[in-house]
Parts: C-alpha cells; sequence; structure tokens
C-alpha cells in the first residue's frame, strides 16, 4: 500500500513526514520546510546558464497544496528560502509576492540559513518573521544547519534542520543503484534532517549509523529504509 506520510513520536508530539518534502505538526497547525532556494533558476541565468523559470511557480503550488491538506495556519521554513542577491529576479520577486497575497493569513517563520545571509532577507510585502537564531518550542528546536543548537540539543531538545539535502544511494538489480531523497533521523544527536523542499534543488548522499532512521521518498510515497522491499547502501 502507498504510504503518503509516516507519524514519529518526538518528546510526546507527533510529527508527519508527508512524501512531498515537509512535515506537519498537527496539534500546532505548524507545517516545516528546508531549502526552498527560490531564485536558483534566475541565479543560473544571470550566470549565463539557460534554465527555464518554471520550478520555482511549482514549488509555491506544492506549497499551497499542502498548507490546504494539511489545514497548517504557520509556516515554519528552515532555511534557505532565497537562493542568491543574483536570483532576486522580478519574477522570482512577484510569483511569490502574488502568492504571499493571496495566503495572507499565513504565519511564516523563516530561520535565516547560509543562503539567506548572502541572498539577504525577503522583501518586507512577504511579511514573515525572521530568525537568524535557533527558535524553542515544546521538544523541538528550529535551525538551518545540523551543527547549530548544540546547547539546546544537550537539553535533550530534537533539532528540526535542513542544510544538507539528505539523500540516501538505494540497492538495486545487479550493480546499479537508485539516490532518492530522504528525511534522517540522527538519534544519537537528536537532529531530524530534512529534505530540501525546492524542485531545483541537488540531493546529497548521507551515511546513517545504524541506530539512525531514514525515511526513504519517491514516487510520491515515503517508505522507512528498512521496511520490506527497501535495501539502502548509504552506511556502506
Amino acid at each position: 500500500m502507498t504510504e503518503r506520510s509516516v507519524d514519529i513520536e518526538i518528546g510526546g508530539e507527533t510529527l508527519s513526514l508527508l512524501a512531498d518534502r515537509a512535515a506537519s505538526w498537527a496539534r500546532a497547525s505548524t507545517l516545516f520546510v528546508a531549502d526552498l532556494h527560490l531564485g536558483k533558476p534566475a541565479a543560473f541565468r544571470a550566470a549565463g546558464i539557460p534554465v527555464p523559470e518554471a520550478s520555482t511557480g511549482a514549488d509555491l503550488r506544492r506549497l499551497s497544496e499542502l498548507l490546504d491538506s494539511t489545514g497548517a495556519e504557520r509556516l515554519v521554513i528552515l532555511g534557505d528560502l532565497l537562493h542568491s542577491k543574483s536570483g532576486r529576479a522580478p519574477e522570482t520577486i512577484g510569483a511569490v509576492s502574488s502568492w504571499r497575497q493571496q495566503r495572507a493569513s499565513l504565519d511564516v517563520v523563516l530561520l535565516k540559513g547560509n543562503h539567506d545571509d548572502s541572498a539577504g532577507d525577503p522583501p518586507a510585502d512577504w511579511s514573515m518573521r525572521v530568525s537568524s537564531a535557533p527558535v524553542v518550542e515544546g521538544p523541538f528546536v528550529y535551525a538551518h544547519d545540523p551543527e547549530d543548537a548544540a546547547s539546546e540539543r544537550a537539553r535533550g531538545l530534537t533539532l528540526l534542520c535542513g542544510h544538507l539535502h539528505p539523500a540516501v544511494s538505494l540497492a538495486g538489480a545487479g550493480r546499479s543503484s537508485l539516490r532518492a531523497r530522504c528525511f534522517w533521523l540522527r538519534m544519537g544527536s537528536r537532529r531530524l534532517v530534512f529534505p530540501a523542499f525546492g524542485a531545483f534543488t541537488g540531493s546529497r548522499v548521507v551515511r546513517p549509523a545504524a541506530e539512525d532512521r531514514v525515511f526513504v521518498l519517491g514516487d510520491g510515497e515515503i517508505v522507512e529504509a528498512g521496511a520490506p522491499g527497501v535495501r539502502s547502501t548509504a552506511g556502506s
């Protein structure tokens, strides 16, 4: 049976990890995403590399569908909303401004990532609360970089973060393998690393420890590595 979400419990709270590279905290009416990298196609074009702009609109549509399906009233972006200064093209800024006007009541929180530091804060009319420091809420702490919030993690809080664009290499027939994005729950260090939400982003194969949990994404479904039919070579 195809599963579009997997529930995990952290500190007495339930997070639903979604197949479309987001997570829902239903009790807090919150949707989490990381690494949208909006404006990356425009940045490539500014560098003389011809790529289409369609990914920005597609990402915003996916985001709208997730907000509608989860009923979330708050969106928490775990860093790297914007890709770079050169990606702040009029078509990118205009598309997000229009989307934000349509969702004026949505509370949006941005935890600044390394790309946000270089790209600059979002325009004022995007109405986003921006934080450069980790934010604590319930059993969670929010930040962009998995190396952040060491003191909070030492107190038993779990960091929700991005930055790594994690993926695993799945063993196929013979010597073949397939790279798939994933959620990576690092049990010993109390970190849940999100896959990159943006369609025009790459991924990086990670090497989970034996005690970690990995939730593999693909073809509109999410499956925990180690489930029947899923063989991961990520730790090899």
